[in-house]
């Protein structure tokens, strides 16, 4: 991934690419200008993978909790966490360099794992399996 990617409009057209709207765009924004400022793209591209396999554990487990044939759900709710927390991580180490005002904000919003920040979490999660999705797109189209 390079910086050619993250043009202007970069969001702008996962959201049309995947026909769904972003819940975070400003702080997927933020993420965006901290990977293209400190050239943290394998960074970027770790956290949309990471997302986007959250993303289908998130679906495993709702899934998983209404079947009584899914044996090894305990497994995938234990590697879900374990993802979980390295999003935070790579959110983390992307966000680093923000001012201590704008990380309090984030923690505030992601981190912090009450109801509100898990839901804003799983959110931003799917906004970055979405964004995972039209990297893979990008990279299909460039070969």
């Amino acid at each position: 991934m390079s910086l050619t990617v993250f043009h202007n409009d970069f969001l702008n057209l996962v959201e049309i690419f995947t026909e769904r709207k972003l819940h975070h765009k400003k702080f997927l924004q933020q993420l965006i200008d901290e990977t293209s400022h400190h050239n943290l793209y394998e960074k970027f591209e770790e956290l949309a993978f990471t997302g986007k396999y959250v993303n289908g554990l998130l679906r495993a487990v709702k899934i998983g909790q209404s079947n009584p044939d899914v044996t090894n759900l305990q497994m995938i709710k234990e590697d879900l966490m374990k993802n979980m927390e390295k999003v935070i991580s790579l959110i983390k180490e992307l966000t680093s360099n923000l001012t201590n005002e704008t990380l309090g904000e984030i923690k505030i919003k992601f981190i912090e794992l009450s109801k509100e920040q898990f839901t804003n979490l799983t959110q931003l999660i799917d906004d970055l399996d979405q964004i995972k999705k039209y990297l893979n797109h990008l990279k299909r189209t460039e070969n």
